[in-house]
């Protein structure tokens, strides 16, 4: 098992140190950086010349690159170009929005899809089925920004039930929550049915079955568990999916997280930020991903001895 934690945690690293190379080339070394920070109209050629040589952009790639990498390992992106902090603080003040936006949309999905997947896989053929796969189907190919505008215009303009944005109430929750869970419910519904079915065909259940176990108790306590890595699984991808789709649900619903401060970055050709966020966003999405593989090893023995 040690060996095994070993493996992934060095693997995890090579993936930061590779996150780190592909935000220095791609904020700081495409291209002109001292173009994105300034107004090109508005600065004279010795003061551009000033800024390359204040930010040390005329040194070697390979020196920037090392600045850059020991002063990420600190924390350490710089001093917002338009907030005058640094862009850490920035970006950092920023994850418990996320988190908590995230998680609200974890719940709510899985409490949605793993009963929805269980009725379908228990109903082979039936109408249950049918309905399970068309609904998630139909949820699965909807664009959450799309289903973010409609939200707002159902339950915000025409109903006026709840906030069309804001932060810091749990009525503000919902619908950015729900605009980035159901799309997401909808595919995991479908991975954990497929999943679910196979199960449903194993022998283990039959003699559950014979042995005159509840269905309740069946499902519980042998088909769950034996999907258990794969539900696993989908909680490590869907956690990306929901930082990749929380850049636009945060912009469209003003949530304060890490999706709409890199986009203000972005708008704001503030590249400090910009490398910060990608940064924390990639730790996260790494540090899933490891425990993804550890709890793989915890439920499954024949994976540490891969």
């Amino acid at each position: 098992m040690r060996g095994y934690v070993a493996r992934r945690l060095l693997s995890a690293v090579g993936v930061v140190a590779g996150l780190l190379v592909f935000v220095f080339i791609g904020t700081y070394y495409i291209g002109d950086p001292v173009f994105l920070m300034v107004d090109r109209e508005l600065n004279t050629e010795e003061d551009r010349q000033a800024l390359v040589e204040l930010h040390g952009f005329d040194r070697p790639a390979h020196e920037q690159f090392f600045d850059f990498a020991a002063d990420a390992a600190r924390g350490d992106f710089g001093e917002s170009l338009f907030q005058n902090r640094p862009a850490s603080e920035v970006v950092i003040e920023r994850i418990p929005a996320t988190m908590l936006l995230a998680a609200a949309a974890m719940i709510l999905t899985f409490a949605i899809a793993i009963p929805a997947a269980t009725i379908a896989a228990r109903n082979p053929g039936r109408w249950p089925e049918t309905l399970v796969t068309s609904v998630s189907t139909a949820l699965a190919s909807i664009a959450s920004f799309w289903l973010a505008l409609g939200l707002i215009f159902v339950f915000a303009v025409k109903l006026s039930a709840l906030p069309t944005s804001g932060y810091g109430s749990w009525q503000q929750l919902i619908l950015p929550a729900v605009a980035l869970a159901l799309p997401a419910t909808g595919q995991i519904t479908q991975v954990i049915h497929a999943s679910m079915v196979d199960e449903f065909r194993q022998p283990y259940v039959a003699v559950a079955r014979s042995k005159g176990l509840r269905e309740f108790v069946v499902v519980r306590r042998h088909v769950l568990k034996n999907t258990a890595i794969v539900t696993i699984t989908v909680l490590g991808a869907m956690l990306a999916a929901l930082l990749n789709g929380a850049v636009l649900i945060e912009s469209i619903f003003a949530w304060p997280g890490l999706g709409q401060v890199g986009l203000q970055a972005v708008h704001q050709r503030d590249l400090p930020v910009l490398s910060a966020t990608v940064f924390y966003v990639g730790i996260t999405v790494t540090g899933v991903n490891l425990l993804v593989d550890l709890a793989y090893a915890y439920l499954d023995p024949r994976v540490r001895l891969s």
